[in-house]
């Protein structure tokens, strides 16, 4: 699997830059000062891209899934089809009629880390032909973590991050004591987790989640942040759990992305590019 350490270029989609001209513009600037390409992709509906671009298993193969969200039932019209916009790039992908959201894969080198969101989505298919299906997809282990039906999304991508090793870095997830100890004992049975804390008041980290949907490459890691007290102990945080990354930590304003319901991986789609 290629995890998000291993990756080079980073493509957004062409609704990003017309809807976040500032905070993408800062995130391309910051990509170009480390010396990671980029790039705007045509032929989308939606400027979550992470969302509905394929999953890279490796130099060569990238996985395309059914793209149908239950969140976007009623506005089919920003349901996007990559198959246009990966022409373009010159990607073939294999395709699987799994129902699978991209914003609910976590990538790490010998697994992935989903919710269990991925069994409603697919709930015509039993659910350890889905796992099998899966593992038979991506080559790799899974690892799957309790929906919480209050976040209507199910995305994995806002729990959970792989820093390296046999380590991931989890969000203070302070919507639920309940949820925030499942996380905790299920992902305890594959790795060694490390807890983001806060020290303000409970009322004050709504945002706390972003925090962990920072972008990541190979050579930068661009972390989101919305002006208030938590940004310095979240990057601080960041700082400790990724030392190789020291001096490639960077920040950028994404409190008008944020609004809107994701942050900076789920506006963006980080791939290595094939040989």
């Amino acid at each position: 699997m290629v995890a998000d350490r291993l990756t080079d270029t980073v493509y957004f989609s062409q609704w990003a830059l017309n809807d976040f001209p500032v905070p993408i513009a800062n995130v391309c600037r910051l990509l170009g000062k480390h010396g990671v390409k980029y790039g705007f992709l045509r032929h989308t509906k939606d400027y979550w891209c992470r969302d509905y671009m394929p999953i890279q298993v490796n130099d060569d193969k990238f996985v395309q899934y059914t793209y149908a969200p239950d969140y976007l039932r009623d506005d089919p019209g920003y349901m996007t089809d990559p198959t246009s916009a990966l022409h373009d790039l010159g990607i073939q992908t294999v395709k699987t009629e799994l129902l699978i959201d991209g914003g609910n894969i976590v990538k790490c080198p010998d697994r992935v880390i989903m919710t269990e969101k991925v069994f409603y989505e697919n709930k015509n298919v039993p659910r350890d032909r889905v796992i099998a299906m899966l593992e038979q997809l991506f080559e790799c282990g899974i690892v799957v973590l309790p929906w919480d039906r209050s976040e209507k999304y199910g995305h994995a991508d806002g729990i959970v991050r792989w820093v390296g090793g046999d380590t991931v870095l989890l969000t203070a997830y302070d919507t639920s004591r309940y949820f925030a100890s499942k996380f905790l004992r299920e992902l305890e049975r594959s790795f060694d987790v490390i807890i983001m804390k806060y020290s303000t008041r409970p009322r004050m980290r709504e945002l706390s989640w972003a925090y962990i949907n920072f972008l990541q490459t190979k050579d930068v890691i661009i972390v989101p942040v919305f002006n208030i007290s938590e940004d310095e102990q979240a990057l601080r945080q960041i700082e400790a759990a990724f030392p190789d990354y020291r001096g490639h930590i960077e920040t950028v304003d994404a409190s008008s992305i944020i609004c809107h319901g994701g942050g900076l991986n789920c506006i963006s789609w980080n791939i290595k590019r094939p040989s």
